[in-house]
């Protein structure tokens, strides 16, 4: 007879499970075997049941055997696992068989359950599915079952067969045949009972036998989770710690780089208003400028009408000095005309003398006109740089036309004189008549000579104007120029407190990720 006891604990992965450490593990001791016994019911009865069906599993256990690997070969998932045993198959048809065979042992002590939890544990060490192994328990009700109620249906055949040869063999009259049919049916119906309840009872201690296997097969796996349960949580608390270590300088200087833009973008903020409010002032600075360049192109247009006007009355001194050149032609003529011709001559001095006075207020003019572009072209700097030398030869220009005009002065002057000494001496007439006609000759040169500086200033005024036009339209798009400058230097502040708002975020955001590692180590 076949010591199916022994075959456990002889394959090559039994040294990777110590079975007593593991019992201790699940708590699987003699008072809890005891309890979970008692649980399900497994009583003395149960063991004796058991020990009766020893026979009939033995006999059974090599079919068992076949019919469990059939299944587990039917599946890739299941192959796979048998193939990580160091087990042939028939090696483990034969472990299977003891399996079997010794749930009706009769001895259900904790050594039985050592040996249960020993092979749960390799079947996990092959990482055998639960639902696997636990699945595999449907072939023992396959063939368990059919076997207990065929042993079941032979006794009540042999029992109920008796029963009648029974009745057969003590047959006697007709009266007494009638009640001893009575007699069998009694006893087939009490022998079919009998057998009834003695399967019922088997199979109720198969069951409780086959439960508390279960049990033992779910401790080890749930023993094996919880390991790995462990070890998971002891490497993320490594990890974790790890993280919190590694992450602790990092975050640190991350945290005080955070808090450095965070100021310096405050800083920018507030630099950033400053120079805004500065952008504004200046911005007001330049449209005080063009209004400024604004009022003296309005003074430069008014002096380019007087130099229009200077110039027409210089035009009318020529024609006033040609007219006087006729005079003096008829004075040869006609001595008796001179005092009136003299009056004349003096009437027309005064127009001249005029029309001096005129060319000297316009050169004085010209002269604070050149003086006042002058100066704001020194205030617009670099751009007012070719304004400054179209000033200055305004000035010149004035200059030259107020050394001009004294000439003239000088000249009337003479002629006046001139005139006096005429109506003192007639004598002399003749003589001052042709020195008054050279004179007014050299008069009429000096009036071209004021015409064309007129002209020039004239020309030179409108370039002045003109320049000064150009510089106000200059100065009101730098001042467009300056508003915009404002609206970008808002718009820089704004953003910058932006930035200096997401830095804030961003501190706080590290703080709490810090917080989040120190709480996975915890």
């Amino acid at each position: 007879m076949t010591s199916y006891a022994e075959v456990f604990g002889q394959g090559g992965l039994n040294d990777r499970v110590d079975p007593d450490a593991l019992l201790t593990d699940i708590g699987l001791d003699r008072a809890e075997i005891a309890w979970r016994k008692d649980f399900v019911d497994f009583d003395e009865d149960d063991v004796a049941r058991l020990d009766g069906l020893r026979t009939l599993f033995e006999a059974n256990a090599e079919e068992i055997g076949d019919r469990f690997y059939e299944n587990l070969t039917q599946y890739d998932q299941t192959v796979e696992v048998l193939g990580r045993s160091p087990k042939a198959v028939d090696a483990l048809k034969q472990t299977q068989e003891a399996y079997f065979a010794t749930l009706a042992g009769g001895e259900y002590g904790e050594e039985y359950f050592r040996n249960r939890a020993r092979i749960g544990k390799l079947h996990d060490v092959l990482d055998m599915p639960m639902k696997h192994y636990i699945g595999q328990y449907g072939v023992y009700y396959d063939l368990v079952l059919p076997l207990l109620t065929d042993r079941a249906s032979d006794r009540i055949h042999d029992r109920v067969a008796t029963a009648l040869n029974g009745a057969a063999t003590d047959g006697g009259v007709a009266a007494d045949a009638t009640a001893d049919g009575d007699e069998t049916l009694d006893a087939v119906q009490t022998a079919v009972d009998e057998e009834l309840a003695d399967l019922r009872a088997d199979i109720s201690a198969v069951l409780r036998i086959i439960n508390l296997d279960m049990q033992v097969v779910a401790d080890t796996y749930i023993h094996s989770y919880s390991q790995q349960l462990s070890a998971e949580v002891d490497r993320r608390e490594r990890l974790a710690a790890e993280v919190e270590s590694d992450l602790e300088a990092p975050m640190t200087e991350l945290r005080r780089s955070a808090d450095s833009v965070a100021d310096s973008s405050q800083q920018i903020a507030d630099l950033t208003t400053e120079q805004s409010k500065r952008v504004q002032s200046i911005a007001s600075e330049v449209s005080n400028m063009s209004a400024t360049v604004e009022e003296v192109a309005a003074s430069a247009s008014e002096v380019e009408r007087n130099s229009e006007d200077a110039q027409s009355l210089a035009e009318d001194g020529q024609d006033a000095a040609d007219e006087a050149m006729a005079v003096m032609d008829d004075v040869g003529d006609a001595v008796d005309g001179v005092a009136d011709d003299v009056d004349e001559l003096q009437d027309r001095v005064g127009e001249i003398d005029a029309v001096v006075e005129v060319i000297n207020d316009i050169a004085e003019q010209t002269n604070i006109l050149a003086l006042n572009a002058s100066i704001e072209a020194a205030r617009a700097g670099e751009a007012g740089s070719g304004f400054a030398v179209v000033a200055d030869e305004v000035k010149s220009l004035a200059g030259e036309s107020k050394e001009r005009a004294q000439e003239i002065e000088a000249l009337v002057a003479a002629i006046e004189a001139d005139t006096e000494d005429t109506v003192d001496s007639l004598a002399e007439t003749t003589r001052q008549i042709e020195r008054g006609f050279e004179r007014v000759g050299e008069a009429m040169q000096l009036l071209d000579d004021i015409a064309s500086a007129v002209e020039e200033t004239a020309t030179g005024i409108r370039e002045v104007s003109e320049a000064t036009d150009d510089q106000a339209a200059s100065t009101e798009e730098v001042a467009s120029m300056l508003d915009e400058l404002v609206a970008q230097a808002d718009t820089v502040a704004a953003e910058v407190e932006q930035i200096a708002a997401a830095n804030e975020q961003q501190a706080a955001t590290m703080d709490e990720v810090a917080q989040n590692v120190r709480r996975l180590t915890e």
